[in-house]
């Protein structure tokens, strides 16, 4: 998570929709209980309420990802639903109150609770579910979980949550019982269950009329594919509207929303207004399941895009005179090719002329991209490739090993230290997520700020050390400090 006026503001904004059913509760007015049970309603609206906004995050809203970042947008979802949970599991433990006469019909009041077996059924039945959904979620790498079989728990379970949290807040809960708030829990549950009606029925039926189909698959490196597609129809709807360094969700010869994955696209978009009928690019490496898919395509194979997201890489076209340096692993080159291609385009000389590192780290040889025929590298007057191999061929003479901090020191300061100032550079990382914590790691120990870092992935491990994660958990912990803050103000 990238800290900016942007980001800032949008932590600001996240923040004001948490504490909003809130201030709902305290304009009611209604008759004080005593401090603890005041804190537990808090603290299950706040709890209640992120999990309704996790919806809204998860619901792939491309301009919220284009504006914040995939990154941002992911990392709030991930750790931010620890804090719903952990509100919402201590919630029932602060409850001081009797429960309501079981003979009498009374709601909840300042005097009573208002459990009933339905509501304690339904409320633990959506604790059990969310806690279920959060461990898979933190697992699903080190348990080998099918991708496809884990989107659909997380779907199942998501609802669960919504639905079974969704009858105790309005029958369990106190404030739920007045119209003005019942009428919020109504409006954010329908929103919620939009948001994943729009992604798993609704948009898949709107990608029919939208298809996309294989115009060319090259191996152009060992079991690295370029995948070329073009709209079946482009009169439908036009071209895509993207920007370099963006990804696409990829669907094969189905629109089935639980098979398909994000690729970052290699391509860049024309800047020509003539341009009638433009392809995109992807370049994806062969590792089985979806991915071994891809590789078996045939030209006038079906493609569903759901696309673009993120902003990966906008930054470079900044004009300033700071030196960019991309770092790649393997098939992370994808998005690099794309900005490489779209500084290209520009045909914007002070941008060109910017001092540009490429270090490019792969296992073995073979699997190197030739980016001389994917870039038109003459344009660049000062670009230079600095390739990394983990197991060389005895007769390989460049830089051995692993992009670590000693060789990316021997790169970055012993061969280019005319040009390298780490405080005036920015660095672009792309790759497999351990990589990427790897390579950020080393250049922070290097004395590179991590605001002049970019990078994007879509699997976090919060375990390892890093400057990233730091921050990350930084930014969390203050975050649920507020929000616990809040629920103790309005309880005193």
């Amino acid at each position: 998570m990238k800290l900016s006026l942007i980001s800032l503001t949008g932590l600001l904004v996240y923040l004001l929709l948490i504490l909003s059913p809130l201030a709902i509760a305290i304009s009611l007015d209604l008759a004080e209980r005593p401090f603890l049970d005041q804190l537990s309603s808090a603290l299950a609206i706040l709890g209640f309420n992120l999990i309704f906004i996790e919806f809204l995050l998860s619901g792939r809203i491309r301009q919220l990802s284009k504006m914040l970042g995939a990154d941002w947008v992911l990392q709030i979802h991930q750790l931010m639903a620890r804090t719903a949970a952990v509100f919402l599991l201590i919630h029932p433990l602060l409850y001081t109150l009797p429960n309501a006469p079981a003979f009498s019909s009374f709601p909840p009041s300042a005097s009573y609770l208002g459990l009933t077996p339905g509501t304690a059924f339904t409320g633990m039945i959506g604790l059990g579910a969310l806690v279920v959904l959060i461990v898979l979620a933190i697992t699903r790498h080190s348990a080998l979980l099918k991708y496809e079989h884990w989107r659909i728990s997380h779907a199942l379970l998501a609802v669960t949550v919504a639905l079974m949290g969704f009858h105790h807040a309005t029958h369990a809960g106190r404030f739920s019982q007045e119209n003005l708030m019942l009428r919020y829990w109504q409006i954010a549950l329908g929103f919620a269950l939009l948001m994943l009606a729009w992604v798993y029925l609704i948009r898949p039926i709107l990608q029919r009329s939208r298809a996309y189909k294989v115009i060319k698959l090259q191996e152009v490196a060992h079991q690295i594919y370029e995948l070329t597609i073009q709209r079946c129809n482009p009169n439908n709807s036009g071209n895509l509207r993207y920007q370099a360094g963006q990804f696409a969700w990829l669907k094969i010869k189905s629109t089935t929303p639980v098979f398909e994955n994000p690729f970052s696209i290699s391509s860049a978009p024309s800047l020509s207004t003539n341009e009638k009928q433009e392809s995109l690019q992807f370049l994806i490496k062969d590792v089985g399941d979806f991915t071994h898919q891809v590789s078996q395509l045939e030209v006038d194979d079906l493609i569903y895009l759901d696309a673009p997201y993120g902003n990966f890489g906008q930054s470079c076209f900044e004009s300033n005179e700071n030196q960019l340096v991309f770092i790649a692993g393997g098939a992370g080159i994808a998005p690099i090719v794309s900005l490489l291609r779209g500084l290209m385009q520009t045909k914007n000389a002070a941008l060109l002329h910017k001092p540009i590192q490429v270090i490019y780290g792969n296992r073995i040889e073979d699997q190197m991209i030739n980016l001389s025929t994917t870039v038109n590298l003459q344009a660049f007057s000062r670009l230079s490739i600095t390739p990394v191999i983990r197991e060389p061929h005895h007769s390989w003479t460049g830089i051995s090993g692993v992009l670590d901090q000693h060789n990316l020191e021997k790169i970055l300061v012993t061969q280019h230290s005319d040009s390298f100032d780490p405080k005036q550079s920015n660095f672009y990382v792309c790759g497999p997520a351990e990589m990427i914590d790897s390579v950020e790691s080393a250049l922070t120990s290097m004395g590179v700020p991590l605001s002049h870092i970019e990078s994007e992935k879509f699997h976090y491990d919060y375990s390892k050390k890093g400057a990233r994660n730091r921050l990350s958990l930084l930014m969390m912990a203050a975050l649920s400090t507020a929000l616990a803050i809040t629920a103790l103000f309005v309880s005193a």
